[in-house]
């Protein structure tokens, strides 16, 4: 089973490179904690100076080790991802549920978040794993390559997923070399800090957090 409560250390990190204003993110064992508030400048500066996945985000040589990579728990699973914070762990938490609740029960080590570019294709879309900006679901049982894998009506929950997303979400399944088990963020990450209309990215993760508040919303409600 995953951790319960997250460690000591782990949150205090997660705490350190807040600014202020940062919103308020759940944490496991019912804590509140600031979320990393990374402007969407800074991502912008970064990916320029950096490498970067096929997406344009920047990549992490680890998880939970200050590269805004870090492990977070998906509720309702029972288990963990390592992703990056804050918008892009919202929307593919948000995936991961309605994959869990609506296509097929999903378990520990079945879901795949952060992987280090070594174990990937640096030039695929893949390669987003690294950068904590994709996520492989039961990548054992839908192989690169080939398509199929999915009912017709798996394909359309998809689709509703991908819906839920506003186009800044891409399956691999629609790719030229499929990848069914893939979702990654199909979006680079901003390059002006401080803009008064917010991005693509932040509106999708500002409307599924909404969901996630309101009762009868969200992942795991009956359509």
């Amino acid at each position: 089973m995953m951790h319960e409560a997250m460690p000591r250390r782990v949150l205090l990190k997660r705490i350190a490179g807040v600014g202020v204003g940062a919103a308020l993110i759940s944490a496991p064992a019912g804590l509140l904690a600031p979320a990393p508030a990374v402007a969407a400048g800074e991502e912008g500066r970064a990916a320029r100076t950096h490498p970067t996945s096929a997406n344009g985000w920047t990549l992490a040589d680890k998880a939970n080790a200050g590269q805004h990579v870090w492990t977070c728990s998906v509720p309702g699973t029972g288990f963990s991802i390592d992703t990056r914070l804050g918008m892009v762990e919202t929307v593919l938490v948000h995936i991961i549920r309605r994959w869990h609740y609506e296509i097929e029960t999903l378990r520990k080590d079945e879901v795949i978040g952060w992987r280090p570019i070594t174990e990937l294709d640096a030039a695929a879309p893949e390669s987003n794993q690294a950068s904590g900006t994709a996520v492989a679901i039961r990548p054992g049982a839908y192989s690169q390559g080939l398509s199929g894998g999915l009912t017709k009506i798996q394909r359309k929950t998809v689709q509703n997923i991908l819906d839920d997303c506003d186009g800044v979400v891409r399956w691999g399944g629609d790719d030229s070399t499929p990848y069914e088990a893939l979702f990654y963020i199909d979006t680079p990450p901003g390059t002006a800090a401080g803009g008064s209309t917010p991005s693509p990215l932040e509106k999708t993760a500002s409307k599924l957090r909404n969901w996630n508040q309101t009762p009868g919303m969200g992942a795991g409600t009956a359509a």
